[in-house]
């Protein structure tokens, strides 16, 4: 096998690990994080030195947390109830059936952040908030005082931020097992975006240095900033966005 031919190979389990991390990035459901478990388990053990093993087996470890967890029944009965209760707003016990499954999402959502660390702690902040939100929107809307717009939308945003926290941590880990993987394969590393805990927004592994960037200010710019393998820091640069590029931005702070 010629060497092109062989990065090649190593390049596919990884080009399947990163659209495995996508999917699950557009809309988490359980199957999807199975088959990212799945994905992550065609990184081939041999050859792999500490530090990559270590980092890819944390990563299955973490999605596995992600697939069993809890969250996915509760938020199931949530949609079910709530949609049940839109069908049939006078059948028995519909509407207190959905303030019953939406309260309990809620409390599971303020439970794992008060209970979390890390980046995880914040998608399950945006989670318990959103609960708050949508159990006020559901309680109003039994007794007939919110309207369906109002409704649909506090449920949605709730289900979809519960949605991004149950494998948040999975996915964060994922993305370091990526580069892991292509590091220790000798392939050019291009990161996936990570989101951060500081200032900066998102960063990505290029090549040999870590790039950290942020939207804005001023509206319709982002700023980078490049940290290189031996620590150096760069200046921070700030470049203008046309139209399609704030798109781009948008679209990446969904997903962080």
């Amino acid at each position: 096998m010629t060497a092109t031919a062989a990065r090649a190979a190593m390049r596919k389990p990884l080009s399947a690990a990163q659209a495995a991390v996508r999917a699950v990035e557009a809309r988490a459901t359980r199957e999807n994080v199975a088959a990212l478990y799945e994905a992550l388990g065609e990184f081939h053990p041999m050859g792999l030195d500490n530090q990559a093993f270590d980092i890819i087996r944390a990563a299955r470890d973490q999605v596995t947390r992600a697939e069993y967890s809890d969250a996915w029944e509760l938020l199931w009965n949530a949609e079910h109830e709530v949609s049940t209760w839109l069908v049939e707003p006078d059948g028995p016990n519909a509407g207190d059936d959905a303030i019953m499954a939406v309260a309990a999402l809620a409390v599971h959502c303020a439970r794992a952040f008060a209970g979390g660390a890390g980046t995880e702690r914040s998608a399950w902040y945006r989670a318990d908030t959103a609960g708050v939100d949508a159990l006020r929107a559901v309680v109003s809307a039994v007794n007939g005082h919110t309207d369906g717009r109002t409704l649909n939308r506090a449920v949605v945003t709730f289900l979809d931020a519960v949605r991004r926290a149950i494998p948040y941590a999975a996915l964060y880990e994922a993305r370091r097992a990526l580069v892991e993987f292509a590091r220790v394969r000798g392939l050019f590393i291009v990161g996936m975006r990570q989101p951060r805990a500081d200032d900066f927004e998102w960063a990505r592994r290029i090549g040999a240095a870590v790039y950290l960037f942020r939207s804005g200010p001023p509206f319709g710019s982002v700023s980078v900033r490049r940290i290189a393998d031996d620590g150096t820091v760069g200046p921070e640069r700030h470049f203008s966005l046309s139209g399609r590029g704030q798109d781009a931005i948008a679209q990446a702070l969904t997903r962080l």
